[in-house]
């Protein structure tokens, strides 16, 4: 059954049945001018423009004689009966409020001030789960170095080494499973940023938690990299416009537990209308980052839980607009 979104009042509400839209749209929840949106269509729409929502051509049955013969006119053969009934496949869960795509402007002071904010509220953990994460990264590259060490042929001056074939070959393997560590463990910190700013419980053991996402991560991480690589060599700039719209993929996977397709396109979806904003963001991440590294890399301890968790907001304000950056406890889904 398609996934259905629609959007009034400027925010966006599903996925819902088709039966439930038609419902909604038949007793007037969702008017003719709302938008409405699934997936395969280039754009919203109005309600009144997309065939799904109209009526059935059917035949008006004969009216009953008490219908004929009072005064409150026919039957309308059309109208929806009130009911407690509610689909199985639609619950309320199911309705998360996003906005419209676009419809609000990501603003990167307000980010970069709210990133700064639940930095220090959660330094200690952030500090922890930072550690720790750099930590288990560099153990990963020492094993894929010792693990090449014994087919090393000779070492060239400028400290890199020439391998033999099998020992490229081995190289290659501990790489690729460097790699999958490395998205294994950003899962998990991602969890970690998500409940952050979100305003949920977050504890050191969710940055091993992910693991049932992995698959999909790996997937999707390998794709993402490809294409952008890829745009990169095509004089750069649609490697450029591939990252900003397909960038909040891994986001998504831990968030909404989606397979790569699935989170490419939800990226390309939530970032419609705010592509040079996010450039924008991640230009200040990339001052931030450099104002750390020259105060003697001490700085670098602030700017990058700053720009990490800026990510995750960036991702919030791109579903939910300014709730993103509000101080309520558990405001988001």
């Amino acid at each position: 059954m398609d996934a259905w979104y629609y959007a009034t009042g400027g925010r966006q509400n599903g996925p819902i049945p088709l039966s439930e839209l038609i419902r909604l749209y038949a007793t007037g929840t969702v008017g003719p001018k709302d938008l409405v949106w699934r997936e395969g269509m280039s754009n919203w729409q109005p309600a009144e423009e997309v065939p799904d929502l109209r009526p059935p051509p059917a035949v008006r049955p004969p009216a009953p004689p008490a219908a004929m013969e009072g005064t409150a006119g026919p039957l309308n053969p059309y109208q929806v009966s009130a009911s407690n009934w509610h689909d199985p496949s639609s619950s309320a869960t199911d309705l998360t409020g996003e906005i419209v795509p676009g419809s609000q402007a990501l603003l990167v002071g307000a980010i970069i001030s709210r990133a700064w904010e639940l930095t220090k509220r959660h330094f200690a953990l952030i500090l922890g789960v930072g550690i720790t994460y750099l930590l288990l990264r560099l153990a990963g590259n020492v094993i894929c170095e010792l693990a090449a060490a014994p087919f090393v042929i000779r070492r060239l001056p400028n400290g890199g080494v020439v391998l033999s074939e099998l020992g490229q070959m081995v190289a290659v393997v501990m790489g690729v499973l460097n790699q999958i560590l490395n998205v294994f463990l950003t899962l998990g910190l991602t969890r970690i940023g998500l409940n952050l700013v979100s305003g949920k419980p977050a504890e050191f053991g969710m940055l091993f938690g992910e693991s049932s996402k992995l698959v999909n991560g790996v997937i999707a991480y390998f794709l993402f990299t490809l294409m952008v690589v890829l745009g990169l060599l095509l004089l750069v700039v649609p490697g450029i416009y591939l990252a900003l719209r397909f960038g909040q993929f891994q986001i998504a996977i831990v968030d909404k537990n989606l397979g790569a397709i699935e989170a490419f396109r939800y990226s390309s979806r939530i970032t419609e209308g705010n592509k040079w904003n996010l450039l924008g963001l991640f230009a200040v991440f990339f001052l931030i980052v450099l104002a750390g590294a020259l105060a003697l890399g001490v700085g670098l301890i602030v700017a990058i839980p700053i720009i990490t968790l800026g990510q995750y907001l960036a991702y919030r304000w791109l579903q939910y607009g300014q709730a993103a950056v509000r101080d309520q406890a558990a405001r988001l889904p």
